[in-house]
Order: structure tokens, then C-alpha cells, then sequence
């Protein structure tokens, strides 16, 4: 927030005085959607590159029937890595063994980490909800509505946090809302940006509910960007905007039929930049820095769509490996190999849940797999042991500056070593 709240005559929004107190800080009202802007070469350029990485990865996403069953853990990346944005050391890993050791949790007082990991597994719910909910109804723009974003927000944060610190699940703020910054030289934090007024929160979110619907004559990634940054500038609810945000992103993304599943996780990018990410939003707000934006925006589609498509291949291609390894084991061995995609952390007892046999058999099944290398058992424990399904959660854990390069993945075992066992 620049000092006297002088705006460029291009800002898409103005300040207004909180109270009579001009001492006291102004809050930012943005200007109805769309914004007056022309598309520059440079982002025209991004708009093609993005779309392009979005299709081969898109491309490659179609070839499988059941998406779910092999890519699942790209959602628990974006869960892990909007988790991340906040200022928590999630883990995809943990999120899974959440998923397993989800009954021990709790019993006894609950520690911050493991409200962190609760919570990014309400984010995962709450995507794969509003997923579902978009394909059943027929994956149009005009089924993102406010209701969905409070439905969101309400998944996102139920149970996340005290009963001291209430963020309002699914409802609006009734108060002001504060941004704020560390200032230079260690002196404390100051207001960097003050958002609407409450009152005027729920007219800007039907405005914003009209443009997401409705669109506007430029390409859909552009709208999608706009629709951002109008809804972290918002900022309509008393905690949990960011996730929410990011959210819509890739709700949008399925909406306009970029993608028809979630296998894009944007939040690392934004996390890895988060920085530029925050003065990009305000420069918008403050000078109309339009073009600046979108050119940041599109580039973190496009970085995220080529990581996304080199970890879906890889995945893809061992999915195939162990198609081959075990084409002539025991059923269960195949069954398994394959389930772990999905499930990539289990017991033996929801292993033979998961492929329909004895526990004996699963077990069987599971000893085979650990002595191959594809699992591992991470507890130690005699009894109640869990695996991991080591070679898949490489994949997915690895750092994306290690990933092989996109236009040079041809075959897993020949770009990553990974050798036939």
C-alpha cells in the first residue's frame, strides 16, 4: 500500500477511507469485471505456450480411463504444496499416512502438525468434490457459483482450527480484513493491503460469480487469471482465502475443459515465487499492472503443466513396467501392483480389501511386491504395519528441478534409471 494511497490512473479499483480517521488505513474496492485491457504480443505468447503444455498434458490424462486410478496423487501434490503457500511443512506422504493412521490421530492432544496435515486433507475432499460435482454437471463454467466457493471454504476449514480462532467455515467475513508484511530492517509488520469492506464483499463475489460464468472474449486462461486476482483482492472470507483461491484455479481449469481431471498443482509455482506472486496482485491494484500479471500467471500454468506432464509420464510408464513384471504372477500380485497407484500407502488389511481376497493372500501378495522393491514397510512394527509404495512416491516426491526435461522423456527406464527389477 504506497504511502497517501496514490493509484495510476489505470488501477482497477480505487481506496476508500475506512472511517473519517484519515490516520487510520483505506480499504481497496476493484472495479467491476471485466477490466479495460488489451492483450499484449508477450502475453499472447504466454497464452499459446500455456495451452500447449496444458494439451500435451491433457493428452496424455485422456489415455487413461480412470484417471483417478493412476493421478490421484497429483491432487494430494497441490494439497501438499498449497499447504505449503501458508507456511506449513506438509507433506504428500503425510497426507497419506493420515489416511492410514487417521484413527490413531487424535486420541490424544492433537499437535499443530497434525491439524496442518487435517487440513490439507480437507482441501483434498474438497476438490475432489467440486470435481465430481462439475462432471456431473456436464463440466460448465455456469456451475461455479458463490454457494460452491462457501461450500469450499466451508470443507477447506471445518475442524481445521480451535474454537478460539473460528474461521467462519462457508461464510463471509463479517469484518475487516488485514494484509500485512514484514516491514524493512526487522521493525515488526505493517499494512501492506486492506480489503473491501464487508459490507460490500457479497455484491463483488456475485459480480465475480457473473464473470467466471459468462467469461469475456479473451482466451479462457486469461479469465482465469483475471478471476484470480479479483477474488484474493476480495478476499471474502476471514481466513482460508488463499486456498480457496488457488482452488478455483483449477476448478476453472475443468470447467473450461482444459482439463477433465486435476493434474495440475499451481500452488508450486505460487509457492516457489510467492513473493512476486504477492507484488504482481498489489501492482494490479496499484498501477493496473495487467500485462505483468498475466505474463506471471501463464507462465506458472505452463512451468506446472510440463512438470505435471513429466510426473504423469513417468507414472504412466511404470504403471506399464509393472503391467509387464508381473503379466505372469499370481493375480493378487497384479491387482496390487497396479491398486498402488491410487493408493500408494496401505495395510495388509486394506490391501486385501483394496483387490477383493483373504488376508493371507494379500499378505502373500505384499511380501512379493516388498521383496521386489516396488513396496516398503516404514513403521518397523511387527503388527499393524504399513507400506509405502516406494518407486510410485519417488515420482511424486521428487523435486521438479530433477525431473528429466519434457521434450526429452521418451522412456522411463532409459531418462530416469529405473531398472527392471
Amino acid at each position: 500500500m504506497k504511502d497517501g494511497y496514490d493509484l495510476s490512473p489505470e488501477a482497477p479499483g480505487q481506496y476508500m477511507p475506512l472511517r473519517t480517521d484519515e490516520q487510520l488505513p483505506k480499504a481497496y474496492f476493484p472495479d467491476k469485471l471485466p477490466p479495460a485491457l488489451e492483450l499484449s504480443d508477450e502475453v499472447v505468447d504466454e497464452v499459446s505456450r500455456a495451452m500447449w503444455a496444458l494439451g500435451r498434458l491433457e493428452g496424455l490424462g485422456s489415455e487413461i480411463d480412470n484417471p483417478g486410478a493412476v493421478f490421484s496423487s497429483f491432487v494430494y501434490k497441490e494439497a501438499e504444496q498449497s499447504s505449503r503457500v501458508e507456511g506449513t511443512a506438509v507433506t504428500v506422504s503425510d497426507i497419506y499416512r493420515y489416511d492410514v493412521d487417521e484413527l490413531e490421530i487424535g486420541e490424544a492432544v492433537e499437535s499443530s502438525h497434525e491439524a496442518d496435515v487435517r487440513e490439507a486433507r480437507n482441501y483434498i475432499r474438497a476438490l475432489d468434490d467440486a470435481v465430481s460435482f462439475l462432471q456431473t454437471a456436464s463440466i460448465e463454467r455456469e456451475s461455479i457459483t458463490t454457494e460452491l466457493v462457501k461450500s469450499l471454504h466451508e470443507q477447506l476449514l471445518v475442524g481445521g482450527r480451535s474454537k478460539d480462532d473460528d474461521p467462519l467455515p462457508g461464510e463471509y467475513r463479517p469484518g475487516y480484513a488485514v494484509i500485512e508484511e514484514e516491514s524493512p530492517h526487522g521493525l515488526g509488520s505493517r499494512v501492506r493491503f486492506v480489503p473491501p469492506k464487508p459490507d460490500g464483499v457479497e455484491r463483488l463475489m456475485g459480480d465475480l460469480e457473473r464473470f467466471v460464468q459468462q467469461g469475456s472474449d479473451w482466451p479462457a486462461l486469461v479469465d482465469i487469471a483475471v478471476a484470480h486476482y479479483q477474488f484474493e483482492t476480495i478476499h471474502p472470507f476471514k481466513d482460508g482465502n488463499g486456498r480457496v483461491g488457488r482452488l478455483l484455479v483449477v476448478l476453472m481449469l475443468v470447467a473450461s475443459r482444459l482439463l477433465h481431471y486435476p493434474m495440475l498443482y499451481l500452488s508450486s509455482y505460487i509457492e516457489r515465487y510467492r513473493t512476486e506472486y504477492a507484488d504482481r496482485l498489489l501492482a494490479v491494484s496499484e498501477e493496473g499492472a495487467w500485462d505483468e500479471w498475466l505474463q506471471f500467471f501463464l507462465r506458472g500454468i505452463r512451468e506446472q503443466a510440463e512438470e505435471a506432464f513429466v510426473r504423469a509420464k513417468l507414472l504412466v510408464d511404470r504403471r506399464k513396467a509393472y503391467e509387464r513384471r508381473y503379466a505372469d504372477a499370481a493375480k493378487s500380485v497384479r491387482q496390487l501392483s497396479l491398486a498402488l497407484f491410487e493408493d500408494p500407502y496401505f495395510t495388509v488389511r486394506e490391501a486385501s480389501e483394496r483387490i477383493g481376497v483373504v488376508y493371507q493372500t494379500a499378505n502373500n501378495a505384499v511380501d512379493e511386491l516388498e521383496a521386489d522393491g516396488v513396496v516398503e514397510e516404514i513403521t518397523g512394527n511387527a503388527q499393524n504395519r504399513v507400506f509405502r509404495a516406494a518407486e510410485i512416491m519417488d515420482i511424486v516426491e521428487r523435486p521438479g528441478n530433477t525431473l528429466p526435461d519434457p521434450d526429452e522423456l521418451v522412456d522411463i527406464e532409459r531418462a530416469w534409471k529405473l531398472p527392471e527389477r
